[in-house]
């Protein structure tokens, strides 16, 4: 039997998956903000970053491992680009937890920065929808991208924002009478859900 092209098995994936009426997994949660929280605020600040492969998550070893380096590298990136100035990152072991907000305000006033942002990112298998407005929505299985972020403000430990965004390893091209869909790889995934992130939290 002649091997069946990556984009086509995919789009068999999801459509195989499709069931009328199902719930969309939302791809991004609202954002909390205080009331009088600016972007431009956070001027420099310590990261604490932590990552999470769920067991369903069908990643290589090899990307299993790599993982957590590849975020960090993407969301210190992805600051940098904002003119954000990382004091200090220092990443979670998997089985642990995050800080509590005093003891990372205190970190951040420690290293003499404004602010602390907290990050944590789970991977795992999930079932997704795409091209929501066309006449067949596509629904199937996929590799998603949990990511949680809070902003600490230093002086007091004070959570300024926390947002949640969901981003699924697929791309999916909607216009025209028939949808396609591809295949994102772990670093294109990561990228693009740093970037949604990060867009997230510092949206004017």
């Amino acid at each position: 039997m002649p091997a069946v092209p990556a984009r086509a098995a995919l789009l068999a994936l999801l459509v195989a998956g499709c069931t009328p009426g199902a719930q969309r997994e939302p791809p991004a949660f609202p954002t909390a903000r205080a009331s009088d929280f600016r972007p431009a605020e956070v001027r420099q600040a310590v990261v604490l970053v932590r990552v999470v492969v769920g067991s369903t998550a069908r990643l290589s070893e090899r990307d299993r491992k790599e993982l957590p380096a590849l975020y960090e590298s993407a969301l210190l990136e992805a600051l940098d680009a904002r003119a954000i100035l990382v004091r200090d990152v220092r990443s979670v072991e998997a089985r642990g937890a995050l800080p509590e907000p005093g003891t990372a305000a205190a970190r951040a006033r420690e290293v003499g920065v404004d602010h602390a942002l907290l990050v944590s990112l789970r991977v795992e298998e999930d079932v997704v929808r795409v091209c929501e407005e066309a006449r067949r929505p596509l629904q199937g299985q996929a590799i998603v991208w949990r990511q949680e972020a809070r902003v600490l403000r230093a002086a007091d430990g004070g959570e300024r924002l926390r947002a949640e965004v969901t981003t699924a390893d697929v791309e999916a091209e909607c216009e025209g009478p028939r949808p396609s869909v591809q295949r994102r790889g772990v670093q294109a995934t990561t990228t693009a859900a740093v970037e949604r992130l990060v867009g997230k939290i510092f949206a004017r």
